[in-house]
């Protein structure tokens, strides 16, 4: 017999105990799921920022995450937002001069007239206005391939507004995969020469949408409330070529399906069935879930309702949090009755603690914080505090990760060193994670110089940033030829002299 829940709004959040629905069409920035691929085009992002001048391109197929990318881009500009003022163009399917006034209203500017060169004339004056009071000026600019070709010379001609020393605008554009072959035509060259950056982002492998579910579930306040199987995510990859926007959509008819058939148990044909739901095999109005509910409650006409409710969609773009998985591998300890101990936010300086024991006696750490995937992890072989979702509330706390052996992970959670399932470690992280490292080099410069030097990486005649840039594609980074934090702590890792190693059980 099927089990009917709570049938009042047709809704299934409360059911499952969500604070809100995960796969939701909006590109809420907080929901942005960072895949390595992620990760490297928000570090586009921010190189393009810190260079002041010149375009940085960011394209990917439909559905991939280039509006929350962006959106989280602007949000994570931290301290540098006080200093840096911002404009979003959202729809720029219009003429130039529209384009230009849309400019102005988002910077809150007025021109004399209407004209182009008046408004032009506006923004070169705010635009110098901003640079005498320190200020960078950020213009983002979605949907780009929606942009006509006397559009896109027209705001290659605003980006040469500048002082004889500097550029004063730095212009982000977002596209789809087109968006890349429009600027390869010639009448666009000029345009194209003065990219500084330039990124393509692509969906999402099989492992990674196992991740991004667990993610948003998380997110959403649903770690260990509900649960694909492994079939089911393999299925859900399948169907969707891990595009996360139809991730979304294939989950929320999944999930829609688990509240009607009352299990919290989400298998590979309640995903099938969705997919076939969502891709007009089955019309929502006659769907095999929503029928029996129908008359389950009596209600003659919520078939048609779910169905106008199911018609409207729910898909949404990429982002970060884990959920419990069925099929965890077994290891000595579970990680989740560990976290549940925790105190919260306050754990991350236990964390570091027995991060740096593992470290011999020597000069003061260094430390940086960023958001990472488990690859990276492995490849700076360095014990790190990583920050966890927190089981028993919407918290976060944080564990010290001092060795990985084999497929189980050695852990500080406030006691003694534990081991414990390796990817059950990996999904209930965040991303983020605290590196301490030891670098006895005066500045960032000169520890790039030695390492690369030791490693033959300083051909003659080579710059430095050549060099950087080449060690950076070796290590998997974004290759910029900037020495930042993820590259800094890489060449320091390459330095001799005794250091913990998370390969080697955490010794020196």
């Amino acid at each position: 017999m099927l089990h009917s829940p709570r049938l009042e709004p047709l809704l299934y959040e409360s059911w499952y105990g969500f604070a809100e629905k995960p796969f939701s069409l909006t590109p809420d920035p907080k929901y942005l799921y960072l895949s390595p691929r992620h990760t490297e085009a928000f570090a586009h992002l921010q190189f393009g920022h810190r260079e002041r001048g010149g375009f940085v391109v960011i394209t990917g197929e439909v559905g991939t995450g280039k509006t929350t990318l962006a959106r989280y881009f602007l949000g994570q500009l931290g301290a540098e937002a006080e200093h840096t003022s911002t404009a979003m163009v959202l729809y720029p399917a219009v003429t130039a001069a529209e384009l230009l006034r849309s400019i102005l209203d988002d910077f809150h500017l007025s021109a004399r007239s209407e004209s182009l060169k008046d408004c032009v004339d506006a923004l070169h004056r705010f635009l110098l206005q901003e640079r005498a009071a320190g200020r960078h000026v950020l213009l983002l600019i979605d949907e780009a391939q929606d942009l006509a070709p006397e559009v896109l010379e027209q705001v290659r001609l605003i980006s040469n507004l500048e002082t004889d020393t500097e550029k004063l605008l730095t212009i982000v554009l977002m596209g789809q995969s087109e968006f890349a072959e429009m600027l390869s035509r010639r009448e666009l060259r000029q345009l194209a020469q003065r990219v500084t950056a330039r990124y393509h982002l692509t969906p999402l492998d099989t492992v990674e949408v196992e991740d991004y579910v667990r993610h948003r579930l998380q997110v959403a306040g649903g770690a260990g409330k509900v649960a694909f199987t492994r079939d089911a995510l393999k299925a859900l990859h399948r169907a969707t070529g891990g595009v996360p926007r139809l991730v979304n959509l294939g989950c929320d008819r999944a999930l829609l399906g688990g509240y009607v058939a009352g299990t919290r148990t989400i298998d590979a044909e309640l995903v099938r069935r969705a997919w076939r739901e969502v891709g007009g095999e089955v019309k929502p109005a006659r769907s095999p879930w929503l029928a029996p509910l129908a008359v389950a409650a009596g209600i003659v006409l919520v078939a048609a309702v779910a169905g106008t409710w199911i018609a409207r969609g729910n898909p949404a773009v990429a982002t970060a949090v884990p959920a419990a998985s069925t099929s965890a591998a077994p290891a000595p300890a579970l990680l989740e009755p560990l976290l549940r101990g925790l105190p919260g936010a306050s754990s991350q300086s236990s964390a570091l603690d027995a991060v740096a024991a593992r470290w011999p006696a020597g000069p003061p750490l260094q430390r940086a914080s960023f958001r990472s995937h488990l690859e990276q992890i492995r490849r700076f072989d360095l014990p790190v505090a990583l920050e966890m979702f927190h089981p028993a509330r919407r918290d976060t706390c944080w564990v010290g990760l001092l060795a990985i052996e084999g497929d189980v992970a050695v852990v500080a959670a406030g006691g003694s060193p534990v081991r414990v399932p390796l990817a059950e470690l990996d999904r209930h992280w965040t991303r983020l994670a605290t590196f301490l490292w030891r670098d006895e080099a005066a500045t960032p410069d000169a520890t790039a110089h030695g390492a690369l030097a030791r490693l033959g990486l300083l051909a003659a005649g080579a710059s430095l940033a050549d060099g950087v840039a080449r060690f950076q594609a070796e290590q998997g980074l974004a290759v910029d030829g900037v020495i930042g934090s993820r590259t800094l702590l890489a060449l320091a890792s390459l330095r001799p002299g005794p250091r913990p190693r998370l390969s080697t059980g955490g010794g020196a």
